[in-house]
């Protein structure tokens, strides 16, 4: 009975896995490093087309390129080519960047941190991510015409760009072995699970009273973060 359990229960791990490699947010993380990944290419094709242009017009109007000089324009030409294709994309954002960031581009790139954080967390704590992803892309446009002096704007960025990294950052600091231990009546997937459900209802919160424009109302009962990870620490100790 006991091996047919951890035979469920490992079951249960897999297709957690794969529910995480096919949810919408991961989909559309993969369709943004496909759409990359052509830009680049057709970037790389101008380039080379253009490197060919330059060389023509120097062999018809300057001088003869010979045989050595077209050899070198073709190695131009790879090296523009690969050079371009092989471009790292752009790193993700960290907390720090997030916090310092205007306010209209916080949602996008707390939306691509935490896609990034996402294989690192178990599978309800990555289903509460994507609907953070899902909330956080809705808020954008409505961001974009907050004034950042507002009361609200401060709330919104504390609790992206701190609490949600304190949360994700101390989880991963906990030792795999002891993320699903019990302690005081809880674990850390557990915690960690507790505080993005907060995170979420937080982020319903502002963009109901966004869509309300009853900023004050936004200011004045803003909640953050309650959990602080105190039982993860203690699990470390």
């Amino acid at each position: 009975m006991v091996d047919s359990r951890a035979a469920m229960d490992r079951a249960e791990e897999v297709l957690d896995r794969i529910r995480s490699r096919t949810s919408p947010r991961a989909i559309k993380a993969h369709r943004r490093r496909v759409v990359g990944f052509f830009r680049r290419l057709r970037l790389a094709f101008f380039a080379v087309l253009g490197v060919a242009l330059a060389g023509g017009m120097i062999g018809a109007f300057v001088t003869p390129l010979g045989i050595w000089g077209f050899f070198l324009m073709l190695i131009a030409m790879a090296i523009v080519f690969f050079g371009i294709l092989g471009w790292p994309q752009a790193p993700e954002p960290t907390p720090q960047q997030m916090a310092k960031s205007d306010l209209p581009l916080l949602p996008s790139q707390t939306e691509r941190w935490l896609e990034a954080q996402r294989l690192a967390l178990p599978a309800p704590a990555q289903r509460l991510a994507d609907e953070i992803g899902i909330k956080l892309e809705a808020l954008g446009p409505q961001l974009a015409k907050l004034d950042p002096r507002e009361p609200a704007a401060h709330e919104f960025r504390k609790l992206m760009a701190e609490e949600l990294p304190e949360l994700v950052e101390g989880y991963k600091q906990v030792p795999e072995g002891m993320r699903r231990a019990e302690r005081n009546g809880s674990s850390p997937d557990r915690q960690l699970v507790e505080g993005l459900k907060v995170v979420d209802d937080e982020l319903r919160r502002m963009g109901e009273q966004l869509v309300s424009g009853d900023l004050d109302k936004l200011a004045t009962q803003g909640r953050y973060l309650e959990l602080k990870y105190r039982g993860a620490e203690d699990q470390r100790d």
